[in-house]
C-alpha cells in the first residue's frame, strides 16, 4: 500500500508518462528512470513504481522493454511481483529470462525450496549463456538454497562451456562448503592477476588451509589488499581460534555485564562475519564481532564495555 502522505514528483509523475507511449524507446526509457529511482528509493516510493509497473508486463510486446520493466520489480523488490516473474521464466527472449534470472534473489520469501529457487535451478539449464551466468550467481547467494538439487545444478555448471558461468558454479560450491571445488577454486586464484571479489570471498567463506599456500603468494604481491588478508585470516586455523576464542570471551563479559540485551553469538550461512546479536526488545542490535573486537583493541572486556555504552538500560 502506498502512504496516503507520500505522492510522486515531477521527475516520477514524467517517467510513468512515457509508460503508454507507442514508441518502445519511450517506454524503456520511462521504466529505466523508475528503476533507477526505485532502486534506492523509499519504501512509497518503491511500492507506488511496482503498482505502476505491474499490471503493464503481460501486456508489454517488446522483449526489450520486458526486460527493463523487471529491472524495475528487481530495484523495488517487492514480493507481490514474483508470480510474474515465475510467469515469464520461459519467455522466448533471452534479454527477458537474464533479467528475470537477476531478479529473483530479490524477490520472495527466503525459504527453503522456494519458487524463485526452483525457477533459477531451471534458468541455470538455459541455453543461452548470460542467462545462465545470472542464474548460477543468483543461486549461488540466496540462503536458501542450500537443498542437493542446488548443489547438483552448481556441480553440473563446473563443465559449462561458458568460463565464467563455471566460476559461478565454483564460488557458489565452495560457500557451500563443497571441498570437492577445492582445486578449481585455487586455480581460480592463481589465473588472474587480480582475483574476483567474489572468489576472495568464497575463499573465506570455504576457510580451508590448502588455500592459504596461494593466498599467501597473492598478499606478498599485494600486501594492501584487505580482501587477501580477509581470506588468509578465514583460511589460517591458528587465527580462526583465537578469533572464537575472543568472541567467545566477548559474550561472556557481556553476559556479566548485560544479561538484559540477551546477546548471542550467529554466523550467518555463507558468510565470513561473526555477529554478536543483542535481543533487545523489538529493536534488535547487531555488531561484526570482528570490527567490534579491533574497536576495542582486541580486548573482550572493552569490547563489552563499548557495547554497554552504546545500549543504556531502558528505564
Amino acid at each position: 500500500m502506498i502512504d496516503d502522505a507520500w505522492c510522486p514528483d515531477e521527475e516520477l509523475r514524467a517517467a510513468a508518462a512515457l509508460l503508454p507511449s507507442p514508441d518502445p524507446v519511450h517506454r524503456s526509457a520511462g521504466y529505466a528512470r523508475l528503476a533507477a529511482r526505485a532502486a534506492p528509493g523509499e519504501d512509497a516510493l518503491r511500492s507506488w513504481a511496482v503498482d505502476t509497473v505491474l499490471g503493464r508486463a503481460e501486456r508489454e510486446p517488446d522483449g526489450s522493454v520486458l526486460s527493463v520493466l523487471v529491472e524495475v520489480l528487481e530495484a523495488a523488490q517487492d514480493a507481490r511481483a514474483l508470480p510474474v516473474l515465475l510467469e515469464l521464466v520461459g519467455h522466448p527472449d533471452a534479454q527477458v529470462r537474464r533479467a528475470v534470472a537477476k531478479a529473483l534473489p530479490f524477490v520472495g520469501e527466503p525459504v527453503p525450496d522456494s519458487p524463485r529457487v526452483r525457477a533459477l535451478l531451471a534458468l541455470c539449464r538455459d541455453g543461452d549463456r548470460a542467462v545462465r551466468d545470472a542464474a548460477v550467481f543468483g543461486l549461488g547467494t540466496l540462503d536458501e538454497a542450500y537443498g542437493p538439487a542446488v548443489r547438483a545444478a552448481l556441480h553440473e555448471r563446473l563443465d559449462d562451456e561458458d568460463e565464467e558461468v563455471a566460476e559461478e558454479a565454483v564460488r557458489g560450491l565452495a560457500r557451500r562448503q563443497d571441498v570437492s571445488v577445492l582445486p578449481r577454486l585455487i586455480d581460480l586464484l592463481e589465473t588472474y592477476v587480480e582475483p574476483h571479489p567474489l572468489t576472495l570471498s568464497a575463499a573465506a567463506v570455504l576457510g580451508r588451509p590448502e588455500l592459504l599456500p596461494v593466498l599467501d603468494e597473492l598478499a606478498a604481491e599485494r600486501p594492501d589488499d584487505l580482501r587477501i588478508a580477509a581470506a588468509r585470516a578465514a583460511c589460517d586455523p591458528a587465527r580462526r581460534e583465537e578469533f572464537a576464542g575472543l568472541s567467545w570471551r566477548l559474550l561472556e563479559e557481556l553476559s556479566v555485564r548485560r544479561p538484559d540485551l540477551d546477546a548471542a553469538l550467529a554466523w550467518p550461512r555463507f558468510s565470513t562475519d561473526l555477529h554478536l546479536e543483542l535481543r533487545r526488545g523489538s529493536d534488535p542490535v547487531a555488531y561484526h564481532a570482528d570490527g567490534l573486537l579491533n574497536r576495542a583493541g582486541r580486548d573482550p572486556s572493552r569490547a563489552a564495555a563499548l557495547v554497554d555504552a552504546d545500549c543504556p538500560p531502558t528505564a
